[in-house]
C-alpha cells in the first residue's frame, strides 16, 4: 500500500519539479532570444528605412560602376559578418546590392528573394549559415540609376571609393527625374557627369528593400543555451526523482506511523473486548450446564461475569472518550478550579485503598493554586496517576503528591516508590494499549488506555505530562498546567 503511494508521490513531485524547471528554462531562453532578435531587427529596420522614400516618386538612387559586374564571383558567399546588407529588389525579383562593395554576389543574394512575402523579420538558413532578414514594401518606387563611368574617370573616383569593384560609387540624388541619369552627387561620390557616359541606362523602379544580417554567432549562443538547458533538464530530472523520493518518505512517515498506531489500536481494542466477552460467555454457558444449582452455588461465576462486564464497560467508555477526542468532539466544561482542593479530595478517596494495600499517602500542596479547566477531567487525570501508582507500589511503600507554582505554571508531581518502568518501555507508556513487561499487566484490571487519556487531558488544558522512572526505585509523573495569574482569572480555553 505504502510502496504504491510512495511511487505516486515521487512521480508527482518529480513531475512538478520538472515542469517548474522546464517553464523557467523556456522563459529564460525565450527572453534571451527575444532580446537578440529585437536588437537585430532594430538594426535591420534602420538600415532598410534609409532607402525607403516617403511618398517622393522623384527620389532616386544612383550607382556608378567603373566596369560592368562580372560573373566569376557570383557563386561565392560575401563577408556578411561586417553588418547589415541592404538589397534593392525590382518588380522582376532581381536584387541590386545597395552597397557596391557587395556587387558581384547577386546569385547568392537572389536566394533571399523567397522570403519577400514575410510580413515580419524571419530567420533563414542558407548554405549552413543563419541570417536574419527584413523586407519592406515601398509605398512608391525608388528609382535606381546605374551608369558606367568613362575610362578616364577611374583615377578621379578611385581615391574616394576604391576597392575590389573597379572603383564604383553610389549616392542618393533628389529632385525631379526627367528619365535621364542626372548627376551623381553626395559626399565622396566622385562621379563624372553622366552626360559624358556613352549610353545612359533607363532608371530601375525598386519595389522592395531588404536588409540581411548574419547571425551565426547569436544562433550558436542560442544553440549552446538550448543544449545546456536540455542537459540541465536531464540532471534536474534525476535530482527531482531523488528529491521526490525523499519528500514522499517524509510525507508518508507520519501517515505510516499513524497507520501503524491505528492498526495496533484496533487489534488491541478487539483483543481487550474479546477477552471479557469470552469470560462472560464461558461462565454463562457453565451456569446453563447446571440449571439445578442455586444462585449461591453459581456465585463465583456470577461475580466473574459482573467483574468482566464492569471492566468491559470501563474499556468501552475509555474507547469512546479517545474516539471523541480524536475527532475533536470531546469538549471541556471549563470553570475556575482550586487545584490544591481537588487533589485533597481525590487523595481522600484513595486513602481506604492505600491503607488496605499498606501504602502510605503523602501530600505537599501549595495553597491558592488556581486554573481554568474542567474539574471532572482534571480529577480523572489525577485518579489515573494515583491508580497506577497504587497498583505498582508494594506494601510498605509510599506515594507522594506535590503541587507547586512555578511562574505561570501549576506543577503537579505524583511520585511513588514502586517497581518502576523499564527504560525500553518508558518512551511508550503513553501509547494506547501499550503494556510493559512489569509496568502493566492485564491481571491488574488495567486497560492500557489510562495514561493515553491522562496525556490527552493535560494537552487539552494547554499543558503536558512527562514520566521519569528507574526500575526498582519508583516512578515520577509530572503534570504542568497553565495557572491563573495571581489574583486574576485566565479566562476560558478554546
Amino acid at each position: 500500500m505504502f510502496a504504491k503511494t510512495r511511487a505516486r508521490l515521487t512521480l508527482l513531485n518529480a513531475a512538478v519539479f520538472l515542469v517548474v524547471l522546464a517553464v523557467i528554462g523556456t522563459v529564460v531562453y525565450a527572453l534571451l532570444r527575444a532580446q537578440i532578435y529585437d536588437r537585430l531587427d532594430a538594426g535591420l529596420m534602420a538600415a532598410a528605412q534609409r532607402f525607403a522614400p516617403a511618398d517622393e516618386p522623384s527620389r532616386r538612387y544612383e550607382q556608378q560602376l567603373g566596369a560592368p559586374a562580372g560573373e566569376a564571383g557570383t557563386a561565392a558567399r560575401p563577408p556578411l559578418e561586417r553588418g547589415p546588407v541592404v538589397l534593392l529588389w525590382d518588380g522582376q525579383g532581381v536584387p541590386y546590392p545597395a552597397s557596391l562593395a557587395d556587387a558581384g554576389y547577386e546569385s547568392f543574394y537572389a536566394q533571399f528573394g523567397a522570403h519577400r512575402s514575410a510580413e515580419r523579420p524571419v530567420t533563414v538558413k542558407i548554405g549552413g549559415h543563419y541570417y536574419r532578414t527584413l523586407f519592406l514594401t515601398l509605398p512608391s518606387p525608388l528609382l535606381l540609376h546605374r551608369s558606367h563611368r568613362p575610362p578616364g574617370g577611374a583615377d578621379a573616383d578611385g581615391g574616394a571609393n576604391g576597392g575590389a569593384n573597379g572603383g564604383t560609387s553610389s549616392a542618393f540624388v533628389g529632385g525631379s527625374d526627367s528619365g535621364g541619369t542626372g548627376s551623381a552627387s553626395g559626399s565622396g561620390s566622385g562621379a563624372a557627369d553622366p552626360a559624358s557616359s556613352s549610353s545612359p541606362a533607363a532608371p530601375i523602379p525598386i519595389t522592395h528593400v531588404q536588409a540581411v544580417v548574419n547571425m551565426d554567432a547569436e544562433q550558436a549562443m542560442l544553440n549552446r543555451l538550448a543544449d545546456w538547458f536540455l542537459i540541465g533538464l536531464g540532471l534536474g530530472g534525476a535530482l527531482t526523482v531523488l528529491a521526490g523520493l525523499y519528500l514522499a518518505n517524509q510525507a508518508l512517515r507520519p501517515i505510516r506511523r499513524s497507520w501503524e498506531q491505528q492498526r495496533r489500536f484496533t487489534a488491541d481494542a478487539s483483543h481487550e473486548l474479546r477477552m471479557p466477552l469470552s469470560i462472560i460467555q464461558a461462565n454463562a454457558e457453565l451456569m446453563l450446564m447446571h440449571p439445578d444449582r442455586s444462585a449461591l452455588e453459581h456465585s463465583e461465576q456470577i461475580s466473574m461475569v459482573l467483574a468482566e462486564a464492569k471492566r468491559m464497560a470501563k474499556l468501552t467508555d475509555q474507547l469512546l472518550l479517545l474516539a471523541r477526542s480524536d475527532s475533536g468532539r470531546e469538549e471541556l466544561l471549563l470553570g475556575d478550579v482550586r487545584l490544591d482542593e481537588l487533589i485533597r479530595h481525590v487523595m481522600r478517596l484513595f486513602e481506604p485503598l492505600a491503607e488496605l494495600n499498606g501504602v502510605r499517602l503523602e501530600a505537599e500542596l501549595a495553597s491558592g493554586v488556581e486554573l481554568t479547566g474542567d474539574p471532572d477531567k482534571l480529577q480523572q487525570l489525577l485518579v489515573i496517576l494515583l491508580d497506577n501508582s497504587l497498583k505498582h507500589t508494594p506494601a510498605g511503600g509510599a506515594i507522594r503528591v506535590a503541587l507547586t507554582r512555578r511562574g505561570q505554571q501549576a506543577v503537579m508531581v505524583v511520585e511513588d516508590t514502586g517497581e518502576g518502568i523499564a527504560g525500553e518501555d518508558l518512551p511508550h507508556i503513553f501509547e494506547r494499549f501499550y503494556r510493559g513487561d512489569r509496568s502493566r499487566s492485564r491481571g491488574d484490571g488495567g486497560t492500557g488506555l489510562g495514561l493515553s487519556i491522562a496525556r490527552w487531558i493535560a494537552e487539552k488544558h494547554g499543558g503536558a505530562i512527562t514520566a521519569a522512572s528507574q526500575p526498582g526505585r519508583g516512578t515520577t509523573m509530572t503534570v504542568r498546567l497553565p495557572a491563573a495569574p495571581a489574583g486574576k482569572r485566565i479566562g476560558r480555553f478554546k
